[in-house]
């Protein structure tokens, strides 16, 4: 359950905390005075994102604070390790005017996504948002599927995931084979000419430097020539003279370490001379150039530079491309057993998947009887006697993930009417309390510790509010609740009542936040009934506090 709210900086709120209770909390006040801006604090610290407008004063950052109570053991064990989570969190954002958020569980840094995965389940919130889900027919096999247990739901989508993934393989494959099959004679010709290259990367890359050398042979034999007279055959030559100041450093070697050390750089020298001269004499012996071989060098350059235009960037690009074309080829002679043996197997999961499409929807159907039953209940202890509620199933063409079903609430408040989809003939008080009544039945099962109601009440009065209060209170005696609320009834319900009050801060709007005793209590109270305070309206909320349900 959420213990307390602790708000700066929000909108209207410059500061403000709230220490919530079990049972029924109640929060009212005039329309503006920021009752939701208490729903938004809540949904950042389940994970919502910001918007910078709700900023009070763009020179402060916002923070907000809640303190959560209860049992954490649907969380890892990582993660309650890491967070020191035993049976109470503290959640803490704080963001400045550049949108720089801080997320903090029990004191440590955490991300968003943390956040999410911790704050799952704390709280279900419902206001004008979850009446448009209610109105969505889309969304009503999630209402429903909240009633089904979860071992039907897993089975399903296990099977339906095997079938889709061996579907998807054979008619790729089928497809495929259709595709390549007109585009074969295309492929073979561009398999034979990569292959017929034989390409070899670590030779091919080197043309470039050999065509040079090859272009500019003689040029090289001739520098070679020269080079060697230098080095060798001259009649004064490096060689010899390197190799005369060799030995004449070798014979002073012993007398000093720098000597040592010149005298083998002299050698080093000398054996480096005899590894050029080799290399230019090896040059020499080449024969003249070979016009027919530069030319043969020349066109394989220019038709690997082709291929690697056309099938990528680099030859191992091209290779690849060679193995994929080869593999489309290849499955061209898959054997017909083959593909009918892999046809049989899809059909085989298909069956298997409709089996547990059919446990699936079996289990829904009955769920569908007994939430139809225990809503009808609800509705009738919530004024609308007579109701009719049921869920119509609309099988669909295909399997799919939601088990090849689609699910829609009908309903009938008027005797004697048909039932009809919910989102056509339910006005906004009834949706509510349809909504309400929804709430109740999965209360039990339902994981969520706390349930906020923004504005419930919409579009209902008198007696209708008055039962709207007692199944609210009859909600709180398993849940945590908090009601924004407008009518004094569903108010005089609540175990603790805040009210928010509004004024300004020299010329900015302020809200204040009180927890109301009983006297100030009737006080509210009778101003809500009458606009103000008046023996009848006292007299009024006092008979409400009074009479409430169990709430004393």
């Amino acid at each position: 359950m959420l213990n307390m709210l602790r708000v700066e900086n929000l909108s209207v709120i410059e500061s403000a905390t709230v220490e919530f209770g079990e049972g029924l909390n109640i929060i009212t006040g005039e329309t503006g005075a920021g009752k939701s801006v208490f729903i938004g604090a809540l949904k950042l610290l389940l994970g919502e994102r910001f918007a910078r407008t709700l900023l009070r004063d763009e020179e402060k950052k916002l923070v907000v604070e809640g303190l959560f109570s209860g049992d954490f053991s649907h969380l890892t064990g990582d993660t309650r390790e890491q967070f020191e989570i035993e049976d109470e969190v503290i959640i803490r954002r704080e963001i400045d005017s550049a949108g720089k958020n801080r997320v903090y569980l029990n004191g440590k840094l955490a991300t968003v996504v943390q956040l999410k995965e911790v704050a799952e389940g704390f709280a279900d919130i419902h206001g004008q948002h979850e009446h448009q889900r209610l109105l969505n027919p889309a969304c009503h096999i999630e209402f429903l599927d909240a009633a089904v247990e979860q071992k039907p739901k897993d089975a399903y989508l296990a099977a339906y995931g095997k079938y889709l993934e061996k579907k998807k393989k054979f008619e790729n494959i089928k497809s495929d084979i259709a595709k390549t099959l007109k585009e074969k004679d295309i492929l073979e010709f561009q398999l034979n000419e990569i292959e017929s290259m034989r390409i070899d990367p670590g030779t091919d890359e080197g043309l470039e430097e050999k065509i040079k050398m090859l272009s500019h042979m003689e040029k090289i034999r001739e520098a070679a020539a020269t080079s060697l007279n230098y080095l060798k055959d001259g009649e004064i030559n490096a060689s010899e003279l390197i190799g005369n100041a060799s030995s004449l450093m070798s014979s002073v070697a012993d007398y000093g370490a720098e000597l040592a050390s010149a005298a083998d750089s002299l050698a080093d020298v000398g054996y480096k001379i005899a590894d050029v001269t080799a290399f230019l004499e090896k040059m020499l012996d080449m024969q003249e150039l070979d016009p027919e071989e530069l030319n043969r060098l020349m066109d394989r350059k220019f038709r690997l530079a082709n291929l690697m235009k056309k099938y990528g960037g680099t030859l191992d690009e091209v290779i690849r491309h060679g193995q994929v074309i080869k593999e489309r080829l290849d499955n061209l002679f898959l054997d017909e057993d083959s593909m009918s043996r892999m046809e049989k197997e899809v059909t085989a999961l298909h069956s298997e998947a409709q089996k547990k499409a059919d446990e699936l929807n079996s289990a829904r159907k009955k769920a569908a009887e007994k939430l139809s039953a225990e809503i009808i209940k609800n509705l009738s202890e919530l004024e609308l006697k007579n109701s009719v509620f049921k869920l119509e199933f609309f099988p669909q063409d295909e399997l799919d993930e939601l088990g090849g079903v689609r699910t829609e609430f009908y309903i009938s408040t008027n005797p004697g009417f048909p039932p009809a989809p919910l989102a056509r003939v339910a006005s906004g008080g009834e949706i509510s309390r349809v909504m309400l009544s929804l709430k109740d039945v999965f209360a039990e099962s339902d994981r969520v510790g706390t349930l906020v109601f923004d504005e419930i009440d919409t579009g209902i009065s008198g007696k209708t509010a008055k039962q709207v209060a007692k199944k609210l209170g009859s909600i709180a005696r398993g849940k945590q609740v908090i009601v924004i609320t407008h009518l004094p009834v569903v108010a005089a319900e609540g175990n603790r009542h805040f009210h928010i009050s509004k004024g300004t801060d020299g010329d900015k709007a302020r809200t204040d936040v009180k927890a109301l005793c009983d006297d100030e209590r009737e006080e509210v109270l009778a101003l809500m009934i009458a606009g103000e305070k008046t023996p009848s309206s006292l007299e009024q909320a006092k008979e409400l506090l009074t009479g409430r349900g169990g709430n004393a």
